[in-house]
């Protein structure tokens, strides 16, 4: 009893040590996931992890790009949804918090007979600006055309100017619902690949404490299943974690 009250005593003591020491967390808003009113899984996730230990956690959204030029500059700490290693001046932790199925939106009277990857070859590709999905596809000839956004990539397949928009699934799908220009039924989504999702710290000292924070707190959260509460509550698509009792 004297070890355990011990051990509550230090840890409250870390909390009120850190009680007024800001986290700025960064990332393009996805639904449920990362709204700009602050509510979503990913949001959700990241409060579990740092909060409890004192921190105050701010979340700030814009787009891809300048999520991760903010956490590479030091301007903020943390950027949500990269894939590992994608960018440059950034560290990368060893617990993904998500994974998303990496899809292509096509019009099928283009691209009649559907390959997968292999239809890549000869086309010219497009995805959002900062994206670099060319790592992690298998590399075929194929032209690159960097878009400001899922709205026009998907125009710009629907005009024929490109041959497909890569992104995840569900921003594709989401997209559509936002683009009144397009016909949905003009298309096909099919899916390339599934990538883990990671947090992207600075690279810094203050980044390589809180990325090793976020490692072991996730870990911890994750086989007390309180991240399997989370996705659960936000009827997530799918569990992206094997846990075993005998991790």
């Amino acid at each position: 009893m004297g070890v355990f009250l011990f051990v509550l005593s230090a840890t409250g003591l870390y909390a009120e040590e850190r009680k007024n020491e800001e986290i700025i967390i960064v990332s393009e808003s996805w639904a449920d996931a990362t709204e700009k009113d602050g509510t979503g899984l990913y949001w959700d996730i990241m409060r579990q992890i740092y909060e409890p230990l004192g921190y105050n956690v701010t979340n700030f959204t814009t787009n891809y790009s300048r999520s991760v030029y903010l956490v590479q500059t030091q301007k903020m700490d943390i950027f949500l949804g990269s894939y590992i290693d994608e960018q440059e001046d950034i560290l990368y932790p060893r617990w993904h918090f998500d994974a998303e199925h990496v899809a292509a939106a096509y019009k099928p009277s283009v691209i009649k007979d559907w390959q997968g990857q292999e239809s890549l070859q000869g086309r010219t590709v497009g995805w959002v600006k900062g994206y670099g999905y060319d790592e992690y596809l298998v590399r075929t000839d194929f032209a690159i055309q960097e878009v400001k956004n899922r709205r026009q990539g998907l125009s710009l397949v629907d005009s024929e100017r490109i041959d497909m928009l890569i992104d995840a699934y569900s921003e594709i799908e989401e997209a559509f619902q936002e683009n009144n220009k397009v016909d949905r039924r003009d298309f096909a989504v099919s899916v390339l690949t599934n990538l883990k999702l990671y947090p992207g710290f600075s690279d810094s000292e203050r980044g390589k404490a809180l990325r090793d924070i976020y490692d072991k707190r996730f870990e911890l959260l994750l086989y007390n299943g309180q991240i399997a509460t989370l996705f659960e509550q936000y009827e997530w698509e799918f569990f992206p974690f094997e846990v075993t009792s005998d991790k």
